[in-house]
């Protein structure tokens, strides 16, 4: 085991005992070590706060560092240094595509199931404005898109990224507690008007494992009410590591209290998104990111050493 990591086994073990946060940990540990050749901060999965500026924790090319600079550019310690956070992966996922269409319009439809003519460049963090006019809060997507299908028919994709995350409960009577049990808020008028829950909507919505989905799906649907005029579909699409049960068991049961799961909801895996990206590329300047992504983010099935 890398020794500064040691630590935060036992505490891993108590949060996840599925292992996948202990063996990603891990897996960033090695990578910084072995791969970005530089020593680590407090724990191995932390870069030091000068390799951290140089923006080593994201993908060197198409732009990435400079639409990580441009977003946040005061240094954040979660995003510029904590390789095992997820702030910074959707730069590193999506922003590439930015730079072919041809390669987003074929990746995006065959993640949606059906044919798409046009797809716009991906949008990170992104909520609309203003916020009253749609759910009034702080809910964001990690990345935003914009299509047309075959038919001349927009639509858009909230995009949530996920890693290691596992559900976190609400502290009782805290804000967001009170504002998700307040039958008269922003949610419940989009909820009702959207009629894409079964039975209307259901308790179930609230636990733990589906609230942040159901309130992106509710940002995407604010957004298809409030501008019926132009979009005909909102999809919400979850990306995240095969191994993470916790985001696979969620989307499976969150799947199941949506009427029309196939075209409002879409769980997509980072093994998945890979492969497609080497299948539908056509330039091999899309390769060495790939590759990347596979060496930086599939974490290895074995246990973590004792």
């Amino acid at each position: 085991m890398i020794p500064e990591i040691g630590a935060q086994v036992a505490k891993d073990r108590q949060r996840d005992p599925t292992g996948f946060l202990g063996r990603a940990r891990l897996h960033q540990s090695r990578f910084r070590a072995e791969r970005l050749h530089v020593p680590c901060g407090r724990y191995g999965n932390y870069l030091l706060e000068a390799d951290a500026r140089k923006g080593l924790n994201v993908f060197d090319g198409f732009g990435i560092r400079d639409a990580l600079y441009a977003r946040y550019p005061a240094f954040n310690r979660n995003v510029y240094a904590n390789l095992l956070r997820s702030e910074h992966v959707p730069f590193n996922f999506f922003i590439p595509l930015n730079s072919d269409a041809a390669l987003r319009r074929e990746v995006f439809s065959k993640w949606l199931g059906f044919g798409l003519s046009v797809v716009d460049e991906i949008r990170i963090e992104y909520a609309p404005m203003p916020r009253g006019e749609f759910l009034n809060d702080s809910t964001s997507f990690d990345a935003f898109v914009e299509y047309e299908d075959e038919a001349g028919l927009r639509g858009l994709v909230g995009i949530e990224v996920k890693y290691t995350e596992r559900p976190y409960p609400l502290g009782k009577n805290s804000k967001e507690d009170r504002n998700i049990l307040d039958v008269g808020s922003a949610y419940y008028r989009v909820m009702t008007t959207s009629g894409i829950y079964r039975g209307g909507w259901s308790r179930s919505l609230l636990r733990d494992e589906y609230r942040q989905l159901w309130r992106n799906q509710l940002l995407g649907e604010s957004i298809l009410q409030r501008f019926r005029e132009r979009y005909a579909y909102a999809t919400l699409m979850v990306v995240y590591p095969k191994d993470n049960r916790h985001v696979a068991e969620a989307c499976t049961g969150y799947s199941r209290l949506l009427t029309q799961p196939e075209y409002t909801f879409k769980a997509l895996t980072y093994e998945q998104f890979i492969l497609d990206i080497r299948e539908h590329t056509t330039s091999d300047i899309f390769l060495p990111w790939a590759d990347y992504l596979q060496d930086r983010y599939i974490v290895p099935s074995q246990p973590v050493n004792q």
